[in-house]
């Protein structure tokens, strides 16, 4: 029998390997489907799974009243991190966007100073710095056309990492709100959103692109899925670092669905941003057993 924490290693894993095939689709697409186009169905496909979720659990659809404020700011910021994200797995090598769009923890990292007065260790400091060093050493900031889209993966990461630590803030309130309506209530809004966004360019998909339309819903509800079955099974602090697993799957992908054969620069910044979240993830386990033993 495997423990908790195997067993959350390895939903998280399947999580980034989720997410990973997500963005697979989100590229295949991307030569004949309008962004918007993605974005709507990616967020029709999660309104009715989660739905269902909800219908199961029997929790709120949509939530304490006095909580709507707070998750329509979530659902905003959601909006936008999928947006940019789109983009940047559009137009950016799929690894390269890959690996920047994990700086969202570090983005939760800062934002959480600033929202939830949370304190910044000597060695969280360090992963922050070697993170954005590593972001630098990707981008290669020489102002070609790849400059923007990379910005914008960097803009897909923070909007995450603000999302994230609005999650954080409305579940530690008194009336807080179940996962699955945050989920739901952020998939409703970005479909009502996107429709009358994505109209004026509309493309009637193929079947093959019809197809794929859906199955990036399928697979960003199975990487949600998998990553919070995962936190529930253990501690962040004890598998966060496995989540950078999606790194490697993005370079496989790209190599073998893309025929991207990436420079030594795209490689050195990738193993520093994973050796960031290295750094913070033993910071934060050593952290948690200070705690313990206090």
């Amino acid at each position: 029998m495997l423990d908790n924490k195997t067993k959350g290693a390895l939903a998280l894993i399947t999580s980034s390997l989720s997410f990973a095939v997500m963005g697979m689709m989100v590229k295949l697409t991307g030569g004949g489907i309008p962004l918007m186009e993605q974005v709507f169905f990616r967020n029709l496909v999660m309104v009715f799974i989660s739905a269902y979720w909800i219908r199961k659990s029997g929790v709120r659809f949509f939530g304490h009243p006095e909580n709507r404020g707070l998750l329509l700011l979530r659902s905003t910021s959601g909006f936008v991190g999928v947006l940019t994200n789109f983009y940047a797995t559009n137009h950016l090598y799929f690894a390269d966007a890959q690996a920047l769009l994990k700086l969202s923890p570090f983005a939760v990292t800062l934002l959480a100073v600033v929202f939830l007065k949370e304190r910044l260790s000597r060695i969280r400091i360090l992963a922050l710095i070697s993170s954005f060093v590593g972001a630098l050493i990707i981008i290669n900031p020489s102002f070609n056309a790849q400059l923007f889209p990379a910005m914008i993966a960097l803009l897909s990461a923070f909007s995450a990492g603000l999302s994230y630590v609005l999650i954080s803030y409305i579940s530690r309130k008194e009336n807080k709100e179940s996962g699955l309506t945050i989920i739901f209530l952020f998939s409703l809004f970005s479909t009502v959103l996107a429709l009358p966004l994505m109209m004026p360019s509309f493309v009637t998909p193929s079947p093959i692109q019809l197809l794929m339309l859906l199955m990036i819903g399928i697979f960003a509800a199975g990487g949600q899925y998998f990553v919070t079955l995962a936190y529930s099974l253990t501690d962040a602090s004890e598998i966060s670092v496995f989540d950078y697993t999606g790194v490697i799957f993005a370079a496989v992908i790209g190599l073998l669905m893309f025929k991207e054969t990436l420079g030594l620069t795209s490689y050195i910044g990738m193993a520093v941003i994973i050796f960031s979240g290295i750094l913070s993830y033993l910071d934060a386990k050593h952290m948690l057993e200070r705690q313990k033993y206090r």
